[in-house]
């Protein structure tokens, strides 16, 4: 995105330098600085990469939940909460260091964590209104037309806050590498480290998913030679990194914010106008019924 290039020499055009930045990590020394509260120091990224792999269980991918038979009604807001859990645990991690860039860091991660998860689930049932359920199957499933262009002012506004959810740019305030080193971060080194850096991606990915289920009609489009699994599987790839683009475009053309404006545009803006948003789409709910499934 940043016309930056990268190692070439692991896979093709590159494409495996993750995973061998990941088993390298892996191999290194695992440092635990002294003084640290040390369980909560050596579980918490662990934890936070299993919450985020555990949401993956509720989201139709191919047409229907990795797990059969586990949508319930209320999983949306089921789903969103394991996200605000996750964040919370990379609170811990910077927490539980002595590093006071970690401490200030993971201050941060609290501070916007409990800001933005008010515009996010407010936005969220937004599509619940329109598809009059809780169950991000249901809501995937009745989206003839993508709520992405029945609500457009819902969809922005739910990228915008999910960027700050993700801690991407311009909201990347909590491992400011300028002001804080590497914030929560900071102390981790090795394995743990690699499964905080895991972790973060999971989550893009996961946001991402989010997006595509509520505002993009999930995994559901043509469908040729009745391959409903494979079609299903690939709009569902396709949108996703449709999603992650515009998440990575967002990060490259905006640059930081300092922590006073973070919190401004939270509460000044984007609350204000995710409460908007909702009643807006309450208002034209009428008109958009026939075009809801």
């Amino acid at each position: 995105m940043q016309n930056r290039i990268g190692p070439t020499y692991t896979g093709p055009a590159g494409i495996l330098q993750p995973f061998a930045d990941f088993v390298k990590l892996l191999t290194k020394e695992d440092i635990v600085p002294r003084n640290t509260k040390s369980v909560t120091f050596k579980v918490a990224p662990i934890v936070a990469f299993s919450i985020l792999v555990f949401a993956f269980f509720f989201l139709p991918i191919d047409g229907a939940n990795v797990i059969p038979n586990s949508s319930f009604e209320g999983d949306l807001i089921f789903l969103l909460t394991l996200v605000s859990v996750a964040n919370f645990f990379l609170f811990l991690s910077g927490w539980s260091s002595t590093n006071p860039y970690s401490a200030i860091g993971a201050a941060r991660v609290l501070t916007q964590l409990l800001g933005y998860d008010v515009p996010l689930f407010i936005l969220a049932l937004t599509p619940a209104f329109l598809a009059h359920d809780l169950s991000v199957s249901t809501i995937a499933a009745n989206q003839p037309v993508p709520f992405a262009l029945l609500i457009p002012w819902a969809f922005v506004l739910f990228i915008v806050t999910l960027q700050a959810e993700l801690e991407k740019d311009p909201f990347d305030i909590p491992q400011a590498e300028t002001e804080i080193v590497g914030g929560y971060e900071t102390e981790y080194s090795g394995r743990r480290l690699a499964f905080l850096k895991l972790a973060k991606d999971v989550q893009i990915v996961l946001g991402a998913v989010i997006v595509v289920e509520l505002f993009l009609n999930g995994p559901y489009g043509p469908v040729f030679f009745d391959l409903r699994a494979f079609w299903y599987s690939l709009w569902f790839v396709l949108k996703v990194l449709f999603v992650v683009v515009i998440s990575e475009y967002l990060t490259c053309i905006f640059a930081r914010l300092r922590i006073d404006q973070v919190l401004a545009i939270n509460w000044k803006v984007l609350i204000p106008l995710s409460i908007l948003s909702l009643v807006a789409t309450t208002a034209v709910a009428f008109w958009l019924n026939p075009l809801v499934g």
